[in-house]
């Protein structure tokens, strides 16, 4: 943990703003898992009254992306949010929540229906334009989040309880200050040094080697040398594409195909919107106003309510809300809407610009469709080849008797490695999956018939295995030599440094030393503990040891270029008494982190008191159907 608060400050803002996005979703979509009558396959069960199902996660997951994409800036993929950890957190944080409320219940905590009310109430997300709570809003917040106000009641009353357990178990969590002093002194301490890099390649007395030392080294090295385990197999493999020729598709199918699926040919028009949301008709009246009487939208907004319009960036028509949707795109570019009423406020929308839609001709994509049709009928042929041939084989036939009755193409491979390299090492360009077919049949009966990730189907027979083998001297004596070369010269560099770190331990200059034996001293820039310098020789590994050493004391490391000499020069210590703001930012992070370690273990301890049914495929589900 130390290291890493120093180190990764960057990695600690990315954590918090992800936790923070995550823990948003309370008020936006997670806080309604406490709903009893929920919908879909359960994907948690927890206690005797909690469940979450596919419903509640695919909610969560829209809201979830509309709102990390709105801060990335880029449109942020259900598969790609879940790579990034954001769908299984969403699984794990509800896990957390349902465990909290079980155990709320358990220890008997109960919520009156009065508390839920007037913490819904005080919401200010909910507040008017007189700062109180406005229906109107928490209504239309219902509608969009599918639910009704008693089950809404009802989610805020489970999550009041589970905060109690939170709060209640982690109190006032607070770093103690010798902690964050210590942890300030270990991560702000910074260190300089001067380094001298031998080269391996400034070695030129590195000698040639006799017979009988590349014999020693081709033996003691003897793994390098191997060949690697070649096999000769017949390989057949079938694709879609092996078919299409027995295909026929006609133009009465592209144009019934085409008419399925013009919405995937269109691409819808986009506009570039910038809105303002007020509260008075008289002031969206008077931009209005402004913006007609020949003001730029930027202006009139400023003059009124003294701040600028919001950009929605380019958007499309569903991506407004329905309120305003068509109002802003039956507007020309550059054009200001009237005034438009919403339960958020009276909105004011400019078009900025333009990107009409359009929709490709069946011309431009007849091709692409018969394609399509035909590669979709050609995978039935196959298909059925398939299971021709599987009943051939178990029929008793030989793979070449069954290809030839069929008429499928054999490939005769006499060597192939587990690279898919031949002997000479020309890569025999089959796809991965064909090789570990290859590799992971025994020899003698063909392999199962197997489905390969490229769409196609492959079955291998391995006729003949060669072992490993060590290659003679004589076919590697070159690389041998060059090997045994680059081993002697690596180790005259090491020697080399060795005494010089001897000959300056009691003092003296490495500056001149260097200059010596024509090589050139670098001088670091003050480096942090793990981070290093590496644009001037300390990489992380000759950080860490630098900071075990005293000013004047060497060491000495490895880099690419060979051994290096170092010695520290200055030691910078971190100064908490005039960083007070950064002390301060280290004892919040320091605190999330114990907070954080503190609350996992809690769950934890939770888990093996409470039964906790999970089934993660559903969720995996709906991530791959969104990608379908």
């Amino acid at each position: 943990m130390l290291s890493s608060i120093r180190k990764h400050t960057q990695s600690w803002i990315a954590k918090a703003l992800f936790v923070f996005l995550i823990a948003s979703f309370g008020f936006w979509g997670i806080n309604d898992i406490f709903n009893k009558a929920q919908v879909g396959q359960p994907i948690l069960k927890i206690g005797k009254n909690f469940e979450y199902t596919q419903t509640d996660f695919d909610r969560e997951l829209k809201l979830a992306l509309q709102r990390v994409s709105q801060i990335q800036g880029v449109q942020v993929t259900p598969q790609m949010f879940a790579a990034f950890g954001g769908a299984q957190r969403l699984v794990e944080q509800a896990e957390n929540k349902g465990l909290l409320q079980a155990y709320g219940e358990k220890l008997g905590i109960d919520v009156p229906q009065a508390a839920a009310v007037q913490t819904i109430q005080g919401d200010p997300n909910f507040a008017g334009a007189t700062g109180q709570f406005d229906r109107a809003r928490f209504e239309y917040f219902l509608r969009q989040l599918g639910q009704s106000e008693a089950q809404y009641v009802e989610s805020i009353r489970g999550q009041l309880r589970a905060n109690q357990v939170l709060v209640a178990m982690m109190g006032a969590l607070e770093a103690p200050d010798p902690l964050v002093t210590a942890v300030y002194h270990y991560t702000q301490e910074q260190r300089s040094a001067e380094l001298l890099t031998i080269p391996t390649a400034s070695i030129t007395d590195a000698g040639t080697p006799d017979d009988a030392a590349l014999k020693k080294w081709h033996e003691d090295h003897a793994d390098k040398y191997k060949a690697p385990e070649y096999r000769a197999a017949t390989l057949i493999q079938m694709a879609p594409a092996d078919f299409v020729q027995d295909v026929t598709v006609t133009d009465d199918e592209i144009q019934a195909e085409y008419d399925t699926r013009k919405a995937e040919f269109s691409t819808p028009e986009v506009r570039d919107v910038q809105q303002v949301v007020v509260q008075d008709q008289a002031v969206a009246d008077k931009i209005v106003a402004d913006v007609k009487g020949g003001q730029t939208f930027a202006d009139a907004v400023k003059a009124e309510t003294q701040g600028d319009p919001v950009a929605l960036g380019q958007v499309t028509k569903d991506k407004l809300p329905t309120d305003i949707a068509d109002a802003v795109f039956a507007l020309p570019a550059d054009g200001v809407s009237e005034p438009l009423k919403s339960p958020f406020g009276i909105h004011v929308a400019h078009v900025q610009s333009i990107i009409p839609g359009s929709t490709k001709t069946l011309e431009d994509v007849k091709g692409e469709i018969r394609n399509s049709l035909a590669l979709g009928r050609a995978a039935d042929a196959m298909e059925s080849v398939r299971e021709q041939l599987q009943d051939e084989l178990a029929g008793g036939a030989t793979l070449e008797d069954a290809a030839k009755k069929l008429q499928l193409h054999t490939q005769k491979i006499d060597a192939i490695d587990a690279t898919g390299k031949d002997a000479a090492g020309t890569d025999l360009a089959l796809s991965p999956d064909a090789v570990n077919l290859i590799f992971s049949t025994e020899p003698g009966d063909p392999s199962d018939i197997s489905a390969l990730n490229d769409g196609s189907y492959a079955v291998a027979q391995v006729t003949d295995v060669t072992a490993p083998v060590v290659k003679p001297l004589d076919q590697v004596k070159d690389q041998v030599t060059q090997d045994w070369i680059a081993a002697k010269q690596l180790e005259l560099a090491t020697a080399k440094a060795k005494a010089l770190m001897e000959k300056l331990k009691g003092g003296g200059d490495l500056n001149a030393e260097a200059t010596a034996m024509g090589l050139t001293l670098k001088i670091s820039k003050p480096f942090y503990r793990g981070e290093g310098d590496p644009d001037n020789g300390v990489n992380p590994v000759i950080a860490q040891a630098l900071f075990k050493l005293k000013v004047g004391e060497m060491t000495q490391g490895e880099s690419a270029e060979g051994p290096v000499v170092a010695r520290l020069t200055g030691i910078t210590p971190a100064s908490p008494e005039t960083h007070a703001d950064d002390l301060k930012q280290l004892s919040e992070r320091v605190a999330q982190s114990l907070a954080s370690d503190v609350q996992q273990q809690f769950y934890e301890a939770l888990k093996a008191e409470i039964p906790v049914e999970r089934d993660d495929t559903q969720w995996q589900k709906l991530i791959e159907q969104a990608d379908q």
